[in-house]
């Protein structure tokens, strides 16, 4: 009987043994890096190299990096980024964020050659992590995820759980609520799989959050809002929570807050008005320009490289052609040939019917602006030179050593000169005959980049030009000399304008969501308020508003776009709200005219509409 018994004590003992080995496994430690900021000598930039050495010393596993690497998004600080990250010891996964995407100097390249594709998945212990990225792409806009990347998002999670019992942590730069457009689209990807946890940035504070039950962590960027605090953070994931820490620089770390380690139950709210229309193409792939039109076809480019015809009539594909990199650029038909510039560089023209490639230019820099045409004539700009091409035989007429930076906006031909801005901080005017700069304009500060017309379709009387820029400040030049004639703050107004039908007014949208209406006229007494008294205000009923698409007039009626998805469309006489039509969760791009006189429009997410 004793022997009996110690035979069964003694398998209890090993049983709990191999119970307690099962049940305890070890902790996964890492850090989680956000909104760095780094600006070579800026205050960030000796802080990162600090916190790099600190984390070698540490027993952290690995680093993840949530985005925002710099201030402007330029070769020089991403290149500077990658050069200090490289003396890791330990290994590091990283996106982008929107300070990387809206204002990249390269379109996204050299981002693309430092550190491959902006995505990363890695399984840890119990844990899969997938990071993906949120945009805006080149513009300003609301964060945003690809159509292409909500797939890798899915196939990824679903071909590496494949069966098995991993958990899913999901890592992105923006939070995944109202400041992300497309969060439920986010959302309805992650709550198919056992998701623990999103980690974010954007809001530079650590924070604990519930996005639509999922867990949240958003990180605390390397300096706080006051500048007060240096720090980052770290991750500890245990059998049964996920803890996280505030790191100070020489300081032992700060238990914060926890989150459970088990799956969350993600409950998605659906609360979007009913679509009033189907789009004409849902592609598979997000869409950054305004499509164009002969009498048949349909002509359009995405974030994929693809540039597309479809028939009119049948929806029926045409051709496709297959580049490298995302296009930014506005499609262009000039009699028969289509004519598309890429972000490495090249402006080529295609027979619109076969999509044979009749001619190819190096241009140099990026092009991801819209052209303007004129006799057979295309007028662009890439982000090192302003360029007239023959757009039948690909032949150079001439070039411009301007700008200095890449310009997005539609140019302005106006009598032989022609016009457009640029992120280099300037505002250009040249010979449409030879490309002799004739003036150039800024607003007095050469540093401030992000104040640039560098998105901007201007608008001309016959003597006056009239334009708005993020600075949000409206300005009126003398067309001829480039003198500043009126500066006005009067307006929150920010890159979206236009023009009436009839050339009597400008139009421009006000950052609370307003329709701005200006006399244009040369004769106009130009004080602040004289003009006060010549303008009308219509409020849109859309809210905050940043989205920088050209508003159009046509047929009486004029066309407004946000950055919701939404078109408002307002009686040009009554200047009254007609409708407002609900397309989508992303930006308008803009809009276009089809060879009967339609409107179109299309938005980030891949949709292309026939409005009207």
């Amino acid at each position: 009987m004793k022997y009996i018994y110690s035979k069964i004590l003694f398998l209890f003992i090993i049983t709990s043994c191999l119970s307690q080995n099962i049940d305890s496994k070890e902790d996964i430690k890492f850090v989680h890096l956000t909104d760095i900021h780094v600006t070579e000598g800026n205050e960030n930039d000796f802080l990162l190299q600090k916190i790099i050495k600190e984390i070698n010393e540490s027993t952290n596993e690995f680093v993840v990096i949530t985005g925002d690497l710099t201030n402007r998004g330029d070769d020089e600080e991403l290149n500077h980024v990658y050069a200090i990250l490289s003396s890791l010891k330990i290994p590091y996964h990283i996106i982008s964020g929107n300070h990387e995407t809206t204002w990249s100097e390269s379109a996204g390249l050299t981002y693309k050659r430092l550190w491959g594709a902006d995505r990363f998945v890695f399984s840890k212990g119990d844990y899969l992590f997938v990071g993906f990225p949120c945009g805006p792409y080149m513009k300003m806009g609301d964060g945003f995820v690809k159509k292409e990347d909500l797939l890798f998002l899915d196939k990824t999670i679903k071909d590496s759980l494949n069966g098995n019992l991993k958990k899913v942590l999901s890592f992105s730069h923006y939070p995944l609520d109202n400041s992300l457009s497309n969060y439920k689209e986010v959302l309805s990807v992650l709550e198919k799989y056992p998701t623990v946890a999103n980690f974010c940035g954007h809001g530079h504070t650590l924070k604990e959050y519930n996005f639509s039950g999922l867990s949240g962590i958003m990180g605390a960027s390397i300096t706080s809002r006051d500048g007060k605090t240096k720090s980052y953070n770290e991750v500890i994931i245990g059998n049964d929570s996920i803890r996280i820490y505030k790191k100070e620089l020489d300081k032992p770390s700060v238990f914060k807050f926890s989150i459970s380690s088990q799956p969350s139950k993600i409950e998605i709210v659906d609360d979007e008005i009913n679509q009033l229309f189907e789009p004409f193409i849902a592609d598979i792939a997000s869409i950054y320009s305004v499509p164009s039109f002969d009498k048949k076809n349909l002509y359009f480019a995405n974030s994929l490289g693809q540039i597309q015809s479809v028939n009119l009539k049948s929806k029926i594909s045409n051709w496709k052609i297959e580049t490298a990199n995302s296009i930014y650029f506005t499609p262009t038909i000039v009699k028969s040939t289509l004519v598309v510039g890429t972000i490495e560089g090249n402006i080529l023209g295609f027979d619109k019917d076969t999509a044979k490639e009749r001619w190819n230019i190096s241009v140099g820099g990026v092009l991801v602006g819209a052209p303007i045409v004129e006799k057979n004539k295309i007028y662009t700009a890439s982000s090192t030179k302003f360029i007239c091409v023959d757009a039948v035989t690909g032949r150079m007429i001439w070039e411009s050593k301007l700008p200095l930076s890449y310009s997005q906006g539609k140019p302005l031909i106006h009598g032989n000169t022609i016009i457009f801005g640029s992120w280099d901080t300037f505002l250009y005017c040249l010979n449409k005959t030879t490309g002799a700069l004739l003036w150039k304009w800024n607003n007095g500060n050469e540093k401030q980049e992000l104040y640039s017309p560098g998105n901007v379709n201007v608008v001309a009387s016959n003597k006056r030009l009239y334009f708005v820029t993020p600075q949000r400040f409206l300005t009126i030049l003398d067309l001829n000399t480039g003198k500043t004639l009126l500066r006005t703050s009067k307006w929150k107004v920010r890159e979206s304008m236009g023009k009436s039908q009839d050339g009597k007014w400008f139009y421009a949208k006000t950052m609370d969501g307003e329709l701005l209406r200006l006399p244009l006229s040369d004769n106009l007494e130009l004080t602040e308020e004289n003009l006060v008294s010549q303008s009308k205000v219509l409020d849109l009923k859309i809210g905050y508003e940043h989205n920088p698409a050209p508003i159009l007039e046509k047929n009486g009626k004029i066309y407004v776009g946000s950055r919701k998805g939404e078109v408002v469309i307002v009686d040009a006489n009554k200047f009254e709200i007609i409708k407002v039509i609900k397309l989508g969760s992303s930006s308008i791009n803009g809009f276009s005219i089809d060879e009967k006189g339609s409107v179109w429009t299309s938005l980030i997410e891949g949709g292309i509409y026939l409005l009207e």
